[in-house]
């Protein structure tokens, strides 16, 4: 395998995340796409998670995963997962992130079963300030869900996955791709209409509803079922929520696009008139969750299922980097990145939520077409 084509070698090249820099340590998450790492930095001990994508797998689209990268290297904000490096070779392409060790929203959901109004209202409106900055420079994420929102150290949310997420779509622009998971996909989606930044509102709406009544609105036994429940279905609300929150969902779940409450008109409703948004933004309110964590090395916030098993070891050095490569030809072209260095100070859930709610990812049935 050739080495990796280093351009203006210098000193600072020892403090990049290369692979001989990077031990791994444990396997934290395993998807359709490949696998993710908690890897430590060799010269300075810092912690991240890497993942690792599987170019010869039939999911595998490279598109989606340069638009990955693409996103990752420009977005800037407290509530999105940072990616630190990236890399590749002819087999695989890795991504040196951010490492989260609160785990995921998904477990900590499939533990309290549902969450009650307070904390449901502080982590959706974190959630909104990420979705708020991703649609004012251009991006819809397409892809919101409890599996794809983890928490830091300190127990604030940050979205993570941008695989599906679409760039260059500003305000009142549209695209056509069929992906995402079904449960939270918006009725103009499944109904392959041209969509836009409301389509992640809808998907808002269903992740509250997941969170104060232990599963989303609509249900169906194959995804054909599900797609009519979303399209014509009834929801019905738990009686516990109250009638600020319904107001609230009824709003983000509104089949009609162009009717469906925007992220301004979310901040001011009854339901969040209690939060100081700018308190918020600057990461000043105490979040309800607290991770217990006895060192920046801790994965007991994962799945036990994936950190007791043994990691494998960093398959190869990357390939050496095409010169001659262009990114309308090459999509992987430009891939390497890389971000700031962060050293990290020092400081038994299982998913039975898949058994009661079984998700239909469309992109692992369809290629996803941009």
């Amino acid at each position: 395998m050739n080495p990796i084509s280093r351009k203006n070698t210098s000193t600072k090249d020892l403090d990049r995340l290369l692979p001989e820099n990077l031990d791994i340590l444990k396997l934290i998450g395993r998807g359709g796409y490949g696998d993710v790492y908690q890897v430590r930095q060799k010269t300075d001990g810092g912690i991240y998670a890497m993942k690792i994508v599987t170019k010869t797998t039939k999911a595998f689209d490279p598109v989606h995963l340069a638009q990955e990268k693409k996103i990752m290297a420009t977005v800037k904000n407290p509530f999105l997962c940072v990616m630190h490096h990236s890399f590749e070779n002819d087999e695989k392409a890795y991504l040196v992130l951010e490492f989260l060790s609160g785990g995921e929203m998904f477990t900590y959901l499939n533990k309290k079963k549902k969450l009650d109004e307070e904390t449901t209202r502080f982590y959706i409106a974190e959630i909104v300030l990420a979705l708020e900055y991703l649609h004012k420079n251009d991006v819809i994420y397409r892809d919101l869900k409890p599996e794809n929102i983890m928490f830091d150290k300190n127990g604030h949310s940050k979205l993570i996955d941008f695989g599906l997420s679409k760039s260059n779509v500003p305000k009142g622009g549209y695209t056509t791709t069929l992906c995402g998971t079904m449960e939270f996909m918006a009725p103009e989606i499944i109904r392959r209409s041209p969509y836009g930044h409301p389509a992640d509102i809808w998907a808002l709406g269903i992740l509250m509803f997941d969170m104060l009544a232990g599963g989303p609105p609509f249900h169906g036994r194959t995804k054909q079922e599900l797609a009519l429940h979303i399209l014509h279905g009834k929801i019905g609300m738990p009686f516990h929520i109250s009638l600020e929150a319904r107001e609230v969902i009824k709003g983000l779940i509104t089949r009609a696009p162009l009717r469906r409450i925007t992220i301004p008109d979310i901040k001011e409703t009854d339901f969040f008139e209690s939060l100081d948004w700018e308190k918020l933004k600057a990461r000043q309110i105490k979040p309800p969750f607290q991770p217990l964590l006895e060192s920046n090395e801790d994965v007991s916030q994962f799945d036990t299922c994936f950190t007791e098993m043994m990691p494998e070891e960093l398959p190869c050095e990357p390939a050496e980097l095409d010169e001659n490569s262009n990114e309308e030809t090459d999509p992987f072209a430009g891939f390497e990145f890389q971000g700031p260095i962060i050293k990290n100070k020092k400081l038994k859930p299982s998913k039975s939520r898949s058994n009661i709610i079984k998700r239909w990812i469309l992109d692992k049935f369809f290629m996803c077409l941009s």
